[in-house]
């Protein structure tokens, strides 16, 4: 009998250690209140309130909710949230939100924001005047271009950074038209899978008339592609044309030697 209620007595001090200790585990949950968040806003808002940089701040879709519902968001035109996961309801929150309708430089890397994500931001009645947009590392494919190029919201871009992701020849045909992005200075596809394809359809695009950067690196380019671009006409402004860890090969290196000096061009393929 008595060892009986010693184990049911252990048994007891056992479950109650499992509960509290369950407890415990809860409680950063719950008590996530508007007062900590609200904290951390602060701590990571430019004393000008016009960055926020809320860069590897845990932020998940729920947060993200919760931010776009602050109405200290409409002085924000830097909105930094590289390495979080507020993934596709996320940034719709943000899209839907009034008070981000100042935006001008999205930073989303690796937020798993997929081509959901884009199409919500594409469809957003106040978030229509970025200037740099940069959806790296995000899923992205061809659709989320085809998004893009049919949206009327980033008319004032001038720098597009979709490296890492999963863009073909395919999306490559929708960026190739200058009316899409009359103000573009950079286009980022560094890690895609444009191929020669892509690089052709590129070169032959009608000109870009403030294009100063393309990053190309990664994409399985042979010279084929890379000395179509070195010799297209497409960009008269163009100053950097990266293309490093590609196929390239002797044509590419003498159609540098040729082009890249006549035109004050900084050709990279190293």
């Amino acid at each position: 009998m008595v060892s009986q209620l010693l184990f049911l007595k252990k048994h007891l001090l056992f479950s109650n250690f499992l509960i509290f200790s369950f407890i415990v585990l809860l409680i950063p949950t719950f008590c996530f209140s508007g007062d900590s968040f609200d904290q951390l806003i602060l701590d990571r808002l430019s004393t000008d309130k016009k960055i926020l940089n809320l860069s590897g701040a845990n932020i998940d879709t729920r947060k993200a909710k919760i931010l776009a519902e602050m109405e200290l968001l409409l002085t924000v035109e830097t909105l930094l949230l590289q390495g979080n996961k507020i993934k596709y309801k996320g940034l719709k929150a943000l899209a839907r939100s009034p008070h981000a309708r100042n935006l001008k430089h999205l930073d989303l890397w690796g937020n798993m924001v997929g081509d959901l994500g884009l199409k919500a931001l594409a469809e957003s009645p106040y978030i229509k005047g970025l200037e740099i947009l940069k959806i790296w590392k995000n899923e992205i494919g061809d659709d989320s271009l085809e998004i893009l190029a049919t949206s009327l919201n980033f008319k004032k871009l001038k720098t597009l950074m979709i490296n890492d992701n999963m863009v073909t020849p395919v999306g490559v045909g929708y960026l190739a038209d200058p009316k899409i992005f009359p103000k573009i200075e950079t286009i980022n596809l560094f890690r895609n899978s444009i191929g020669d394809a892509g690089a052709l359809i590129l070169s032959r695009s009608k000109p870009f008339t403030y294009l100063k950067a393309i990053y190309l690196g990664e994409n399985n380019i042979s010279d084929i592609g890379a000395v179509a671009l070195i010799k297209s006409n497409s960009f008269p402004m163009l100053g950097v044309l990266d293309m490093v860890k590609n196929n390239l090969g002797l044509e590419t290196s003498q159609a540098i030697f040729t082009h890249s000096k006549e035109r004050n061009i900084q050709i990279i393929i190293r």
